[in-house]
């Protein structure tokens, strides 16, 4: 028996459609975070797109508030999915994933094409790529946080290995303090470490998505790129690849009402 994450909706505010047909709604948007991070990242953005649909924001397994579970394969978290619709009693959904969420988003879109009526997927592609959070994970994963009395002390001893402050800033998210004294790290790590080669591959399926489908990539992110447009391509034939100006891999932050209006596009 699957666990059911922890998950959070936004309610639509509009009243526009009250003189529609029912049958004529849009099904909710289910938006889906990437590695480390958690259904916070996205709150702003579900606070804006809830003024005309229902949003639902959701902690992907040994992240954020969810259950800590054995695997990460895509697989598993794409049932977790599947679960949170069938508790909801929910046929179809439009499925927005950043990064690995992005990855669990297109799993699910191939493997169960007719429960996502659109699908987005934020600068990830369908491929397996390099080991680029090793480090990281290993930093983290040796971190005396026991022996810590400030987040700042957190924080300089990260700096050691992880010289970029946002990045450190997006780990600190993960931290939780402790009874007593020292932090804990709020994400399963030690899953996420085992699991991590799953997590940087994709299995490609011999289905394909044949639903609109939009890829929104930052300019400046090396996460999709041009040698990958044909492999998204042949994959979710009916898609559209998008180019975010002045961002990288988080345009929904870094370029936030940019990334909004193009939302709206998809989805209004």
């Amino acid at each position: 028996m699957l666990s059911l994450l922890h998950y959070k909706t936004y309610k639509k505010i509009s009243k526009i459609n009250l003189a529609i047909n029912f049958t004529n709604e849009r099904p909710p948007l289910f938006i889906l975070h990437g590695l480390l991070g958690s259904m916070d990242n996205w709150h702003s953005q579900a606070k804006r797109l809830q003024q005309f649909r229902t949003v639902i924001t959701v902690d992907l397994r040994n992240h954020g508030r969810s259950p800590h579970l054995k695997g990460m394969s895509y697989r598993q978290m794409g049932l977790d999915i599947v679960a949170i619709m069938e508790h909801e009693k929910l046929e179809t959904i439009d499925l927005l994933g950043h990064s690995m969420g992005g990855k669990v988003a297109m799993w699910l879109a191939l493997h169960y094409p007719r429960r996502i009526a659109t699908l987005i997927v934020v600068d990830i592609a369908p491929k397996t790529y390099p080991l680029w959070h090793q480090e990281m994970l290993i930093a983290m994963l040796k971190a005396p946080l026991l022996s810590f009395q400030s987040r700042q002390q957190v924080d300089d001893y990260l700096a050691q290995f992880i010289a970029d402050e946002h990045e450190r800033l997006f780990i600190s998210k993960n931290l939780q303090k402790r009874t007593g004294r020292g932090y804990k790290w709020r994400c399963n790590l030690k899953q996420i470490v085992i699991s991590y080669l799953k997590i940087a591959a994709f299995p490609i399926p011999a289905s394909l998505f044949s639903n609109q489908s939009y890829f929104i990539r930052g300019e400046n992110s090396p996460y999709i790129l041009p040698t990958d447009h044909a492999l998204i391509k042949r994959l979710f034939t009916q898609s559209e690849i998008h180019t975010i100006k002045n961002s990288s891999h988080l345009p929904h932050r870094e370029q936030a009402d940019a990334f909004y209006q193009l939302l709206q596009s998809f989805l209004k």
